[in-house]
């Protein structure tokens, strides 16, 4: 299935109470989901950023041009897992990967209404 089906489904699920969407993916191309209860986030910046958080602070991203880091410049590679001086982790990848991350973390949350 092509992302932006995908992306729009996640994002049009009704989920339970400590789940919010934020954002309009329709009109910007840009949204986010937010598991209050530990912290799990979804985000999707201009379908080109994105980004998935689990209740650990280990982030993926998509790749991004560079960055600074210890005053140089970090140009990360698909793949690889980069460290923050403050011990979270950032895992570099597809934004295939981090849509599917998003949508098997939230079906766990989805509103059952029975």
């Amino acid at each position: 299935m092509p992302l932006t089906p995908k992306i729009t489904e996640l994002l049009s699920k009704k989920y339970n109470p400590n789940v919010t969407i934020f954002g309009n993916y329709d009109s910007s191309k840009s949204a986010s989901i937010l598991d209050h209860d530990n912290g799990t986030t979804f985000i999707i910046s201009e379908n080109t950023l994105f980004s998935f958080k689990d209740q650990h602070r280990n982030h993926w991203m998509t790749l991004v041009q560079s960055f600074p880091s210890n005053g140089k410049e970090y140009t990360p590679k698909l793949g690889e897992l980069y460290v923050a001086n403050d011990g979270i982790k950032y895992n570099f990848t597809t934004k295939e990967e981090i849509l599917e991350m998003a949508v098997k973390y939230f079906e766990n949350h989805k509103h059952n209404i029975e």
